[in-house]
């Protein structure tokens, strides 16, 4: 009787497994829930904390910690339940909470990346200063055990995207410049990216010149780094070198016909000139084909648009033509 018991838990999280890894996080969690009438202690613990990455995932995030509250007083050794309640607790603004929850998920992993990585976010609401440090030093491990980064299938530019932001945002600027070329020194696949970053330092803080230097060291370290000929697209136009711009963002285009950042990236070319029948015909495309196919999150991360990028596209769109029906000419002037 416990075999037949027993056998339809674990097959059912099997499924719920496989559906959360193909991205059904809503269907994985009505697997999850199904399971833990029925589920031994061992089980549940799974059940609860694949219940709560589900959760996390869909924002239910009062559910998300409920359940891994209940996953860790189970399995009070689980770093990775431990980690999960952390992260739950930092949507939810209850910062000492994640504190807390990474804190002993650290006590059991203690050199585990993604947690060190976590621990890094919750530092820089309260001690910048601090998570700029702890932020390095998740590099240096980083580059000390590459094969831990991949076990963990953790993105590897995502702290030096965190510094990058943080440097903007807390006016750090020089300091992370100046660990960003230590970084490229090391050479390696660590050279381009950190030299990418520092292009998008530079072209973020009005050193457009120094920007365009940067971008090109990143082509001359790895020609295939195609982020780079995009940005340099960017801070090209913000120099008002349109020709050099359209250049760059034409080699871009080349190697990624389908991609929605090609449209978006002459878009801007556009809209700096100005051009305004053509940003307005760019941009339409532009949010077409995000619609369809959007850039992968962790490829955004080295390419030089706002966060709000989408959404500056829709406004400038919708004021372009609030200003024809209100009876503008393309160059801002009223129509005769």
């Amino acid at each position: 009787m416990d075999f037949l018991r027993k056998w339809p838990v674990s097959r059912d999280i099997k499924r719920g497994r496989a559906l959360e890894g193909e991205g059904y996080f809503d269907q994985a969690l009505a697997v999850y829930e199904s399971c833990l009438e029925h589920a031994t202690p061992e089980e549940k613990t799974v059940a609860l904390r694949h219940l709560g990455h589900c959760a996390l995932r869909l924002g239910q995030l009062a559910r998300a910690r409920q359940a891994l509250a209940e996953a860790v007083r189970l399995a009070p050794e689980d770093p990775d339940a431990w980690l999960l309640l952390g992260s739950a607790s930092l949507e939810l603004r209850d910062i000492t909470g994640a504190e807390e929850a990474f804190h002993e998920a650290l006590k059991h992993a203690p050199d585990r990346l993604d947690i060190l990585y976590a621990q890094v976010e919750v530092y820089a609401v309260k001690f910048p200063r601090a998570a700029f440090e702890a932020g390095k030093r998740v590099i240096t491990l980083m580059l000390a055990n590459p094969d831990e980064a991949d076990r963990l299938r953790f993105p590897r530019e995502l702290p030096i995207v965190f510094l990058r932001n943080l440097a903007v945002e807390q006016r750090f600027v020089d300091e992370t410049i100046a660990y960003l070329d230590e970084l490229a020194a090391k050479g390696g696949w660590i050279r381009p990216v950190a030299l990418n970053h520092k292009g998008m330092l530079l072209a973020n803080t009005g050193k457009h010149d120094e920007a365009v230097r940067a971008y090109q060291e990143v082509l001359s370290a790895d020609p295939e780094f195609d982020a780079a000929r995009f940005n340099l697209g960017l801070v090209h136009a913000r120099r008002r070198d349109f020709e050099a711009a359209k250049t760059a963002l034409s080699m871009y285009a080349k190697r990624h016909p389908t991609d929605a950042l090609s449209p978006y990236g002459f878009g801007v070319l556009a809209e700096t000139k100005p051009d305004v029948p053509e940003m307005i015909r760019l941009y339409t495309f532009f949010l077409e084909r995000v619609k369809n196919t959007p850039p992968a999150a962790q490829s955004l991360g080295r390419l030089d648009v706002a966060r709000g990028w989408v959404q500056h596209v829709e406004t400038v769109l919708e004021h372009a033509k609030r200003h024809r029906v209100e009876g503008h000419t393309d160059d801002g002037a009223p129509k005769p």
